[in-house]
């Protein structure tokens, strides 16, 4: 049976070899030139990495082609050889840049490159919990779940495997004082609190802030992390104006909209689903209930933060916006003593485990989005989190 490494070679290999055959329709090149026996080879997953790719760079050009301006996000512009390993990251980055730099000029292209972003945030995206009904443990939660139409199926609560002995890592230190507001700091060389199942904020309050402290941003994630802090600095106006609303931090909904939506600004914010001239298709499905007028994406965000009871709450601090943010997604990986990828991917304290299509979990996957506690560190290290 081929081993997992020997499988991603594989992939590697085939994009590159799509990628070789660079043309406006790559995955057309290779459906129709390849002799059978050698298109047989390459795996799905390649030609739809390819096919992805060849989409972007022809939007790409065709912006070129329209003199669009530059965009300050631009990331990876024109490339072609990408493995399916690395699609999410590379291709978010270009669509979202797309997005920026035609919104106002050439809309039809933006939408173009909004459509291509949400097919491809299904990939990486599963329903969280709290879509479902699990409980947000927020005053408002229960009354801003009672306007909620859950699917006729309900999803029970997902709940990862156990951390197995070999899995477990060399328990991370604390080699400085926490400074955040409200807490007190612990001496240095305190060895970092493991993940309780306890789930009340209560009770996760001073983990949340000794973890915040320590987590370090991984080396090979920075060009993604550089570029996840210069989007939300970028779109940080258009957060703020909605945040003012409801009295929620712009950078609690930056990174609300990096995960549930990819940064979307052409699909709503409940969960990525495209396109705004239409209500929701997934589960919370029909959202918003108004609609059309309006249908643009404030009002459509505002519906979101409404429904899942952020408006109007007073406790803003680091450690309360990371319990809402894993009570949101939903408390699966830490019921089984794992570090919750929604939180802390790409980043020292997170390394591989992740809930998949359907909420199956597979210990070997790794999450592919920037984690939202780690988006609040890049701002609190940039200056910009206050």
């Amino acid at each position: 049976m081929q081993s997992r490494s020997d499988r991603r070679q594989f992939l590697t290999g085939g994009a590159a070899m799509a990628a070789a055959l660079a043309a406006p329709d790559l995955r057309g090149v290779l459906e129709s030139k390849l002799p059978a026996p050698l298109r047989s080879l390459v795996p799905g997953e390649a030609l739809e990495a390819v096919g992805l790719i060849g989409e972007i760079a022809q939007l790409e050009q065709q912006a070129k082609a329209l003199r669009l301006p530059a965009s300050p996000l631009s990331f990876h512009e024109g490339q072609l050889q990408v493995s399916p390993d690395q699609l999410y990251q590379i291709a978010m980055p270009r669509l979202v840049a797309l997005i920026d730099r035609s919104e106002r000029r050439a809309p039809l292209l933006a939408e173009r490159a909004g459509g291509l972003l949400a097919k491809l945030h299904r990939s990486e995206y599963d329903p969280p919990d709290a879509w479902f009904g699990e409980s947000l443990s927020s005053p408002a939660s229960a009354q801003a779940n009672a306007g909620l139409s859950f699917p006729s199926a309900y999803r029970p609560a997902r709940l990862a495997a156990p951390l197995l002995p070999e899995e477990v890592e060399p328990q991370p230190v604390i080699t400085g004082p926490i400074e955040l507001p409200g807490t007190t700091p612990p001496p240095i060389e305190t060895a970092l609190p493991p993940v309780t199942t306890a789930i009340k904020f209560d009770a996760l309050a001073d983990e949340y802030a000794a973890w915040f402290a320590a987590a370090r941003l991984r080396p090979e994630y920075k060009e993604s992390t550089d570029w996840h802090l210069a989007q939300m600095k970028q779109a940080r106006p258009r957060y703020e104006r909605l945040g003012k609303r409801f009295a929620i931090p712009w950078a609690f909904i930056a990174a609300i909209h990096g995960l549930e939506a990819s940064f979307n600004f052409r699909a709503h914010l409940h969960n990525g689903d495209f396109p705004l001239s239409q209500r929701t298709r997934q589960v919370p499905a029909g959202r918003p209930s108004v609609w059309l007028p309006p249908s643009d994406w404030e009002s459509s965000a505002a519906d979101a933060l409404r429904l899942l009871g952020f408006a109007g709450q007073s406790d803003w601090s680091v450690p309360r916006m990371l319990h809402r943010l894993e009570a949101y997604n939903g408390f699966g990986y830490r019921r089984a003593g794992r570090a919750s990828p929604y939180l802390w991917s790409f980043s020292s304290l997170y390394s591989r485990g992740k809930f998949v299509a359907d909420g199956k979990f597979d210990p070997n996957a790794r999450s592919k989005q920037c984690g939202g506690a780690v988006m609040l560190k890049l701002l609190d290290l940039a200056g910009e989190l206050g």
